[in-house]
């Protein structure tokens, strides 16, 4: 379901599998203050809806900005999802990118209190995500 909608940032929750979707948008000096604001949102609403699988897909983001602004923008956003309850964070790339390089430096460098892996293939990713789903337990039914 969608829970949060512009026209810069979709976010979509699944309850049953406790995962938020969202596609990362295009990062320019133009928008990064909207992009700041962006990243906010989904911080708010990871909150709100005490999520605690991230799928973010990063393939079709570009960055038009310093490496060290990007950096920075990104590196507030994990210390904020740290601070939420959030356990594992997906992330659905392109690996051969210039803005993956700045991510994997800054990831590299940050001690994290979540998983995060990176993934070429959707599918991938949500196995992950799920992979430590607990499975729901059955009700057994007592003849008498």
């Amino acid at each position: 379901m969608v829970i949060y909608k512009n026209g810069f940032l979709r976010l979509d929750y699944e309850p049953a599998s406790d995962i938020l979707t969202f596609e990362m948008p295009n990062v320019d000096d133009i928008v990064m203050p909207e992009m700041e604001r962006s990243l906010a949102v989904i911080v708010e609403h990871v909150r709100k809806y005490d999520v605690k699988r991230v799928l973010l897909d990063a393939r079709q983001t570009n960055i038009w900005v310093y490496e060290d602004s990007y950096a920075c923008l990104i590196s507030e956003f994990y210390r904020n999802l740290m601070a939420t309850r959030v356990q594992k964070v997906a992330r659905i790339v392109t690996p051969d990118s210039k803005r993956e390089k700045v991510v994997l430096n800054l990831l590299n460098n940050m001690t994290l209190s979540v998983k995060i892996q990176r993934f070429t293939e959707v599918s991938a990713a949500l196995e992950w995500l799920k992979s430590d789903v607990l499975p729901k337990p059955r009700l057994q039914t007592l003849s008498i």
